[in-house]
């Protein structure tokens, strides 16, 4: 079996340093679960510990993706903020190795959330994404108040990302965006709102494109109808 991580060679966009940063090969994922919230488990490897880069020179950090071909010649703030943590010298140090653990990775996607906020305009959805990355690695770790705690701080940028109304992903489109804010608020223990969100899915002129986001809606629902019923059942005794 060949290794699932390989080191691949970049360029910052921030301060044009060069270094090493450990990927994923895709032929190595195999889902072996999935949670109502999008969270896929993978056989062997957990692909979220890899999915943010970071310079090791300014710790200008973004997802992999974005890392590799977002241009920052029109985002001064930033390219500001990374020549300053530079010449200080408060960067933080991050191997160039392949094995990361939760916490370095927690550390990665803290800094991409940090200067995700100083792009102009702010992309709420991607903000959103990295702090669910956090809470589902937290999460798989059996931590649950750190699972909790960052799912609520995705939630405040799922909302934004739906007012805002650009963005969305073509996949799960605007059903998608409402169906994630009331599972979310569901998660939480905030029924009410959960149901109000749930409601906007099933109403939704675009809802019968996602056959699987009005599942996922309904079965949410129902749960809500199961919890709500135990908590209202008469304690024996």
């Amino acid at each position: 079996m060949t290794e699932p991580i390989w080191l691949k060679e970049v360029k910052c966009p921030a301060c044009d340093a060069v270094f090493r940063t450990p990927r994923v090969k895709p032929s190595a994922l195999k889902v072996k679960s999935s949670d109502p919230d999008f969270h896929k488990v993978y056989e062997n490897i957990n692909p979220l510990l890899y999915a943010v880069t970071t310079c090791s020179g300014c710790n200008y950090s973004a997802r992999n993706d974005d890392f590799d071909s977002k241009t920052l010649e029109y985002h001064p703030e930033i390219l500001k903020i990374a020549s300053a943590i530079k010449e200080t010298g408060k960067n933080v140090k991050f191997s160039e190795g392949s094995d990361i653990d939760v916490e370095t990775s927690v550390k990665k996607h803290l800094l991409a959330v940090f200067f995700a906020k100083h792009f102009k305009p702010e992309d709420p959805l991607t903000i959103s994404g990295l702090y669910m990355h956090i809470a589902w690695m937290y999460r798989e770790q059996g931590n649950r108040e750190k699972d909790l705690e960052f799912q609520k701080m995705a939630l405040e940028y799922y909302i934004k990302t739906f007012e805002k109304g650009s963005h969305i992903p073509e996949k799960i489109g605007e059903p998608g965006i409402l169906y994630l804010i009331g599972e979310l608020y569901r998660v939480l223990g905030n029924y009410a709102e959960a149901v109000n969100w749930f409601s906007r899915v099933i109403k939704h002129e675009q809802i019968g494109n996602f056959p699987n986001i009005e599942n996922l809606t309904r079965d949410a629902w129902e749960k809500i109808t199961e919890e709500k019923r135990g908590m209202n059942k008469p304690k024996e005794g």
